[in-house]
């Protein structure tokens, strides 16, 4: 991220003359300005004002006339809940506007500057709107101008709703626990660290187009530019607040960073394609296509980022970028493809560091004063290693879960430092209960070494490609089991057991639960079994205690979700 020059300050009248100024702003007022500005957009903010209902998850827009923005104002926004903002370049340009945020709470945010972001960019494109800013969990929002602005002021809000809130935080507690730990290499390269995965924060968020790869020569380092006081269980919403604010608002295929790294050395997988494959993203304009983009989640020009967070990126860029065939220290000679926010022209020759700040490409503030003055010390941390190109095999299987039955489709890539191979068979390969690995199918490499291959799933368990001597890293897609009940007897004696009997297919552990229905029609569990499958029917007996209504579902889990079947019903009788 960029600042426009400025760093983090705090009113010069304070927050309580700041406070009263907002409270000025009475609907009335709000209401009148707007009508005076003939600004029908922002007349769509009162009914926010009065409401102020939770977001739901998603990208908001609302306009901000240039009027309000008058020097020594503070306008007050109440646009429902949101979790991180941005506005339009045009109007940020020169006009100085900084905004804070008060958190669900009472806590403001400290005054921080909406930076306009043309150096974050695909090749060959300009971003129209700025780099979003993350402020956690906020309710209110306040603007204020050093300089009155060229023309009204587009504002992109994002928010999580609950639901998706926790749903990401369980995503992400599920993939840290999951996740792969670093392993030696059998290479002599350096080891993967632990990467969490785009489903810890990606679910429901639709890419555009399908990602491309280029080349991988040095990895450029970034700052997302947000508060440092956040959580690391917040850490996965706010990679998912900043990847809809590129779709949504600015039209990118995905979010714009190869990897954001949190101040507690969580890594993250971000933008789509594979984390061992050279993809191109929109986080430097005019070198997308020969770098790798890391970004430290937080704001770094006065502070330094945590230890924990310079060891994660010094171990991802240890293994990344000899992956593809480039070495981790010295100098590289890249070409220049120009656009606007790039400090070189067009075919211009420049030299850089193989591990470099996005200051030293892009006319920026980015990473920051603090870590940029740091990279040195990155440099050691990381080492140096002169590499050979050498050949690597990706898989990857679908990230939404796969039905009992259905085709699991995996894909992948075959490399020599970075470049495809092409025409080589790839065999996928399950391992079996004693161990083994079973093929499946075999597929061919194209002319780019992509390779795909469909297979009916019928029970989770762990996959894996291997092209010669060449062996991918081990996935494990879960699948939705086929849970079938038969209906139970309608009645059934208080003090007998009641015969419970069905199908699984998977699966090999079902949980039998029996709930009985109390007053107000909630329904409470009385009993239950837990049974291993030795094949894919099961039938057992649970005690029925208590006359009534009870219910009967079988209950599955896979991927760590779990699965229920459909319900049975049984009266039990004095």
């Amino acid at each position: 991220m960029v600042h426009d020059g400025s760093s983090t300050e705090r009113s010069r009248r304070g927050p309580a003359a700041a406070s009263r100024g907002a409270r000025g702003l009475t609907r009335r007022r709000v209401l009148g300005a707007g009508a005076a500005a003939g600004g029908a957009l922002w007349l769509g903010v009162a009914p926010a004002v009065a409401g102020a209902a939770r977001a739901a998850d998603g990208t908001r827009r609302v306009r901000v006339p240039r009027a309000r923005l008058r020097p020594g104002r503070v306008v007050e926004l109440r646009p429902g809940a949101f979790e991180l903002v941005g506005g339009a370049v045009a109007a940020l340009a020169g006009s100085g506007i900084q905004v804070r945020a008060r958190r669900r709470g009472g806590r403001w945010t400290p005054w921080t500057p909406l930076a306009g972001g043309a150096d974050h960019a695909p090749d060959g494109r300009r971003a129209p709107m700025g780099d979003p800013l993350w402020v956690g969990d906020s309710d209110l929002l306040q603007l204020r101008a050093r300089r009155l602005p060229t023309r009204d002021l587009d504002l992109a809000l994002v928010g999580l709703d609950a639901r998706e809130r926790r749903r990401t935080r369980t995503a992400r507690a599920r993939a840290v626990s999951q996740v792969a730990r670093p392993r030696a290499a059998a290479t002599g390269r350096a080891a993967m660290p632990a990467i969490i995965p785009r489903s810890a924060w990606a679910s429901g968020v639709a890419t555009k187009g399908s990602p491309t790869t280029g080349q991988v020569q040095l990895a450029f380092v970034h700052h997302t530019v947000n508060g440092n006081d956040y959580q690391p269980e917040d850490s996965a919403g706010i990679v998912r607040a900043i990847a809809k604010y590129h779709i949504d608002s600015n039209g990118w295929n995905d979010i714009g960073y190869n990897f954001l790294v949190d101040r507690f050395g969580q890594i993250f997988e971000g933008r789509a394609g594979g984390v061992a494959e050279p993809i191109v993203g929109a986080q430097a304009v005019g070198w997308n296509s020969v770098s790798t983009g890391i970004a430290i989640i937080g704001t770094f020009e006065q502070t330094a980022p945590p230890e924990a967070a310079l060891n994660a990126v010094a171990a991802l860029i240890r293994w990344k970028l000899p992956l593809h065939g480039a070495p981790t220290a010295g100098t590289v000679s890249l070409v220049s493809s120009g656009g606007t926010g790039n400090r070189w022209p067009r075919g211009r020759a420049v030299d850089f560091q193989r591990v470099s700040g996005h200051r030293d490409g892009c006319s920026t503030d980015c990473p920051g004063t603090s870590l940029y003055g740091l990279l040195p010390a990155l440099r050691a941390k990381v080492g140096s290693a002169a590499v050979a190109p050498v050949r690597h095999l990706t898989l990857s299987a679908p990230e939404s879960v796969v039905a009992y039955g259905r085709t699991l489709t995996a894909s992948g890539r075959l490399t020599i430092g970075g470049a495809g191979i092409a025409g080589e068979p790839v065999v996928l390969e399950k391992r079996s209960p004693s161990g083994g690995w079973v093929p499946l199918g075999t597929a061919t490499t194209d002319g780019a070494g992509r390779w795909s291959l469909g297979t009916s799933w019928r029970r989770s368990g762990d996959l894996r490609a291997r092209a010669g001597e060449t062996v991918s890293d081990v996935v494990t897609p879960p699948i939705v089991p086929s849970l079938s009940l038969r209906s139970p007897a309608s009645r059934v004696r208080k003090g007998r057991t009641l015969r419970v009997s069905g199908r699984v297919r998977g699966s090999d552990r079902v949980r039998v639960m029996l709930r009985r229905r109390y007053a107000g029609g909630r329904y409470k569990l009385v009993g239950e079994r837990t049974i291993t499958l030795d094949g894919s029917r099961f039938a057992t007996r649970i005690p029925v205690r208590r006359t009534g209504l009870h219910r009967v579902t079988l209950q599955a889990t896979s991927g760590g979700r779990r699965y229920d079947s459909a319900a049975r019903y049984t009266r039990a009788i004095g």
